[in-house]
Parts: structure tokens; C-alpha cells; sequence
């Protein structure tokens, strides 16, 4: 027999778990974890955003600060701060933020972006360096770096055991797909009680 309102609960049902799921996993943010336990003294967290001149338009946002961050300096196309959060974008070559740094604890901050479909690709590299710019710390070059590639989506590179990168679901992609399981479970239910 045909049942109206068990076809539209799968169809709901359906349509929660693919758009859930697949935005959940797509992951626009990235939260990064630096780890300098093993550092003392100040350092110098760099974050550069540049690409090639033939790049097409792009922005990098950062947030969610948490660590101990002392005073910071922006460069080229940069503007915000730690509170409000850091805009860099790419329409000159130079594009920076640097952030100094008590070192001997965990760093954190979200990074999201947004970048033409078309065009080469950009790069945003964060590296730690030493008080004066002398030394690269915890790795030799980039902790992290995101490449941005139209077409290919973003990249992501990390320095083992000193910085790590997990992807943040959006959280109407995460209720969309707890809505789609709870209505999965409904939907079990009734069947088992007819």
C-alpha cells in the first residue's frame, strides 16, 4: 500500500544525510594546533598569503585565537585583529601578518577561505621563528601550509609532531546530518512496531 507520509519521511531522510554528510565532511575551516611545549622565549608566528600575479582573487580568514599571542604587525593587503579576526587577501604580492609569541604552550586558530575558480594557485604558509628572525623553530620552513588550487580544492601540509590541522564542520551541515539520523531511527521504529 502507498503511503504518502512514509515516502516524504525518506525522501527528508535522504536529502539530511547527503547534504549533511557531504557539507560535514567538506570542512571550509580548518582549525590549527601548533605545539611549542618544547620552546621557551619569544618567537615570531609569520603568516604569509601570496600567490602568483596570475592568481585569481582570493582571502584567507583567520580566527578563534586562543595561546598566549603578544603584538602583531599587518602588512600589504591585511587588515583585523585577534578579536574581531584577520583578513588577508591577495591583490598585492606581499601579504602578511605576524604575531609574536610566548613560547612553551599550544597555539590555536581557524583558518577559512575563499578563492576564484579560475586563475593559479595562492599559497598560505605559517612558519615559527625565533625572536629575531634569525631561525626557523619546530620546523625548517612553513609549520603549516595551505595550497590553494582552483579546480583542486586547497591542500594541506603540517610539520609532524609540531602542528596539527583538523577540518571544522560547519554547524548547520552537522545538524542537518543529526536531523537525517534521528529521522533514520524514527523511520527504523515505525517500522519494527507495524
Amino acid at each position: 500500500m502507498f503511503n504518502l507520509k512514509n515516502l516524504f519521511a525518506r525522501a527528508m531522510l535522504a536529502l539530511m544525510l547527503v547534504t549533511g554528510a557531504g557539507a560535514a565532511s567538506a570542512g571550509p575551516t580548518y582549525q590549527v594546533t601548533i605545539d611549542t611545549e618544547g620552546l621557551s622565549g619569544i618567537g615570531q608566528l609569520d603568516f604569509f598569503f601570496g600567490g602568483l600575479e596570475t592568481a585569481g582573487a582570493a582571502t584567507a580568514y583567520l580566527s578563534n585565537f586562543s595561546g598566549n599571542y603578544g603584538d602583531f604587525v599587518l602588512e600589504g593587503d591585511a587588515s583585523g585583529d585577534r578579536e574581531t579576526g584577520i583578513l588577508l587577501g591577495n591583490s598585492v604580492f606581499f601579504n602578511d601578518y605576524l604575531q609574536t609569541v610566548t613560547l612553551g604552550g599550544i597555539f590555536r586558530f581557524n583558518v577559512m577561505f575563499d578563492f576564484a575558480a579560475e586563475g593559479d594557485g595562492m599559497t598560505l604558509g605559517v612558519a615559527l621563528y625565533d625572536e629575531f628572525f634569525d631561525t626557523y623553530l619546530g620546523a625548517e620552513g612553513n609549520l603549516v601550509q595551505f595550497d590553494l588550487l582552483p579546480g583542486s580544492g586547497v591542500t594541506v601540509t603540517a610539520a609532524d609532531g609540531v602542528a596539527r590541522v583538523a577540518e571544522v564542520p560547519e554547524p548547520a551541515s552537522m545538524a542537518m546530518l543529526l536531523a537525517g539520523l534521528m529521522l533514520l531511527g524514527w523511520t527504523m521504529r515505525q517500522r519494527r512496531m507495524r
